[in-house]
């Protein structure tokens, strides 16, 4: 595993010196950060969760903790916090939303100009916000999306990849699927406008949005992990429980989303997208879907992958590969 220079935001630039962090939180040069610290039953993870962001070196933060009815001691604990720390407001869900729903429960009442999105079991370094806040200042706001790595809690390695050092990234990047793996994200709540996390899609969903958003404005990215994603046995469990007819319905929006730019600039990409989708159709038991899907694959770019799922079309479910998804828990 690579060696990061430790960092306090004493090193920043002039601007950040000692004497701004004791002046008051809404100083200019602090643009206000709102983290949404989303949350469903885990009250054995939570508080290490939130004390992760109260421990920030960062000054002028907003805390909206996001709860989607936890039956546990979740929201009880959550309103302790609340009740301590003006800063902190927590909210509540009517109904269970999901996880994208949760996520637009949050994002409704943030007030930040930035923004940085938290599951429950994920704890944030503490010198996290500032670096990304001194990257977002450093290039006069010309960034609206800052993302940097993280280490993972299993084997301490970056569970970002893709990518060996600080630079620009460019929408083309994005869209051809450079950038695998978790990250953290900072970006400006402008970007946003009315768009939210689509709660229609079980799983995968946060990556559409963010495809809108790095169309929008550039991103930089910091090569050093800035968030501890935790791996353990609850989304370990979660990735047993394969579901690709749910799972294609968000790569069939993705196919669609930039299909004309993915066409031009990635082709072997978009084509990967449409065998993957079709190897989901296929474990589902739609094998036109899936043959449709094949031809698609195959017009757009002529690619090994989708030759394999035609031959998938002639095996039993049982025999057919799964695909690795995202160890995490999308109720």
């Amino acid at each position: 595993m690579e060696n990061f220079k430790e960092f306090s935001i004493k090193d920043l630039p002039q601007e950040f010196s000692e004497k701004l962090l004791s002046e008051i939180p809404d100083n200019p040069n602090f643009p206000k950060v709102s983290v949404i610290l989303t949350t469903y039953n885990r009250e054995y993870f939570f508080t290490e969760s939130i004390e992760s962001i109260l421990d920030q070196d960062y000054p002028n933060l907003e805390i909206i903790v996001s709860d989607d009815g936890s039956e546990d001691n979740t929201f009880s604990i959550a309103s302790e916090y609340a009740r301590d720390n003006p800063n902190i407001k927590v909210v509540r869900n009517a109904r269970t939303r999901g996880s994208a729903g949760n996520r637009n429960n949050g994002l409704d009442y943030a007030s930040g100009e930035l923004l940085l999105l938290l599951d429950d079991d994920d704890l944030l370094f503490k010198e996290a916000i500032s670096q990304m806040v001194e990257a977002y200042l450093r290039f006069d706001k010309q960034y609206g999306i800052i993302i940097a790595n993280c280490t993972r809690s299993d084997d301490g390695f970056l569970s970002g990849q893709g990518l060996d050092e600080s630079r620009e990234i460019s929408f083309q990047e994005v869209l051809a699927g450079s950038l695998d793996g978790e990250f953290v994200t900072l970006f400006e709540r402008k970007l946003l406008g009315q768009r939210r996390f689509n709660e229609n899609l079980q799983r995968g969903n946060m990556g559409l949005l963010w495809l809108k958003l790095h169309k929008q404005r550039p991103c930089y990215y910091i090569h050093k992990p800035l968030k501890f994603y935790r791996i353990h046995a609850e989304s370990l469990t979660q990735s047993l429980k394969y579901k690709p007819l749910e799972m294609v319905k968000n790569y069939e929006q993705d196919i669609l989303l930039f299909y004309k730019e993915r066409l031009k600039y990635c082709p072997a990409h978009l084509a990967k997208l449409c065998a993957t989708a079709a190897l989901l159709y296929r474990q589902g038991g739609n094998r036109k879907k899936a043959f449709k899907k094949i031809l698609q694959s195959l017009a757009i770019y002529p690619n090994w992958l989708a030759l394999q799922v035609f031959a998938c079309l002639f095996l039993p479910v049982s025999f057919l590969p799964k695909l690795k998804i995202r160890q995490r828990v999308e109720k």
